[in-house]
């Protein structure tokens, strides 16, 4: 539960985002406000705190606080940050049950009643052994091709980390990284990090178009390119074992690295073959168990070819030393204890039964989806601002992830004019209902912010 400040700085955003204050307007004192809140002063301090450090207000010796110029564009953000729980978040990609809090929480329990627990210890930088060989063992329980040896794993600190060790490892400042048109934005935000230049290939309804990116190769010296083979994020598409065979073939004929993000894979009951299997040689996988299990556990298995193991251990040196060892060793334990195959069937029926509220409530409406996907991306009517729609449904408590955040080049690209979905991240299907009922309403209402309001 948020503790009452957040709740206060949270409806004088709200005000701030919907104009009721105006740049320029003087907050009241901090003695007035914990007077108007039942708060301390202390605690009406921290909500003044909160406010100045998140851009929205500024404080002036003797005159008291005000509203900031641009404070409301900075409101929005606050809400996606500090969501209350009449709020339906749809803009976070994740979807944890109930049941596994007690799995987690015997996990660590089992962990730390080893007497040979080494959790507040330094570990290998990769991990230990004992880690990287469950899930050397795991990861080739579903692989015609079997990983040669649990060296070639690198235990990282979720999905986002691995990525970047994995450009650290095999790109340079300058060099180009193909990504499709819409595509996991922190790839992007990772090559602006890391000096290099990002270059979109085409993708249709069935994924990376294969003669796209072999013209892009012949048009750009590409150092590597980024995908999501497995129900891709935001387009839901899931690349053809034929396509999937023909991308390894061009990256093989121009050189190319291939950085494969399995983060949905286990949302299909027979994924075609991964990429890493085809190309082993060039191909760094990356598995993460934040979408499959939940996002706080910070867990993600990296594995590279032995050209690139050396750099990627020097990467996980340069930025973390090492994966949390509680983390790692919990990971261990839900897996090899048989607790996370049963986790991720139940997760699977649970996004079949989402997905089918989806298509009810949205019937008529253009989606672009998959039985068995996570999200949900949703073109918006050439009439209809992205930005008013976004504002629209916050404040009616509802969250979305505005489509053109997946565009290669940046939000600004125009690229496109809709909505991300993540249905597993409701609470509950009646939640998620409602919220899907008001989207539409939201959606299909005259064009203009007064009609919404």
């Amino acid at each position: 539960m948020r503790v009452k400040y957040k709740d206060v700085a949270a409806d004088l955003a709200r005000d701030i985002r919907r104009g009721t204050l105006k740049p320029g307007d003087r907050l009241p004192t901090h003695r007035e406000l914990a007077h108007r809140h039942g708060l301390s002063l202390g605690t009406a301090t921290k909500v003044f705190s909160e406010m100045e450090a998140m851009g929205l207000t500024i404080g002036e010796v003797g005159r008291g606080t005000f509203v900031r110029m641009n404070a409301d564009a900075r409101a929005m953000e606050f809400s996606y940050e500090t969501p209350g729980k009449a709020v339906v978040d749809f803009s976070k990609n994740h979807l944890v049950l109930p049941e596994q809090d007690d799995i987690f929480q015997a996990a660590i329990a089992k962990v730390l009643s080893d007497p040979d627990c080494d959790v507040l210890d330094y570990r290998n930088n990769p991990g230990s052994e004992y880690d990287r060989l469950t899930a050397w063992r795991w990861l080739n329980e579903d692989r015609e091709t079997p990983i040669d040896s649990h060296k070639a794993i690198t235990i990282c600190s979720g999905g986002q980390h691995a990525l970047m060790l994995a450009l650290m490892a095999t790109c340079r400042p300058g060099q180009v990284v193909a990504v499709e048109r819409l595509t996991y934005p922190m790839v992007r935000l990772a090559c602006e990090m890391l000096r290099l230049d990002v270059v979109e290939v085409d993708a249709d309804r069935d994924g990376i178009v294969p003669e796209s990116f072999d013209r892009l190769c012949r048009k750009h010296d590409v150092s590597a390119l980024f995908c999501i083979p497995n129900v891709q994020n935001p387009t839901s598409t899931t690349l053809s074992l034929e396509r999937r065979s023909e991308i390894a073939k061009i990256a093989n004929a121009h050189d190319v690295t291939l950085l494969e993000d399995d983060a949905y894979g286990f949302l299909l009951e027979e994924p075609p073959t991964p990429l890493t299997e085809l190309a082993p040689d060039r191909t760094l996988y990356i598995r993460t168990l934040s979408k499959s299990w939940a996002p706080g556990l910070r867990v993600c298995f990296l594995v590279s070819p032995g050209r690139h193991k050396d750099a990627v251990d020097r990467a996980q040196r340069a930025s973390v030393w090492m994966n949390a060892p509680l983390m790692a060793s919990v990971a261990s334990e839900i897996v090899s204890s048989g607790q996370y195959d049963l986790v991720v069937r139940a997760k699977r029926k649970e996004v079949f039964k989402r997905q089918a509220i989806v298509r009810r409530i949205l019937a008529g409406m253009q989606i672009e989806t998959q039985p068995q996907s996570m999200h949900v991306l949703l073109p918006l009517p050439s009439n209809a601002r992205q930005d008013w729609v976004v504002e629209a449904l916050a404040e009616a408590n509802v969250l979305v992830s505005p489509a053109s955040q997946f565009a290669a080049k940046g939000e600004r690209s125009g690229l496109q004019n809709g909505l991300r979905l993540c249905i597993g991240a409701p609470r509950n299907r009646a939640e998620m209902e409602n919220a899907l009922r008001t989207l539409r309403a939201v959606v299909e209402a005259p064009q203009n912010k007064e009609a919404w309001r």
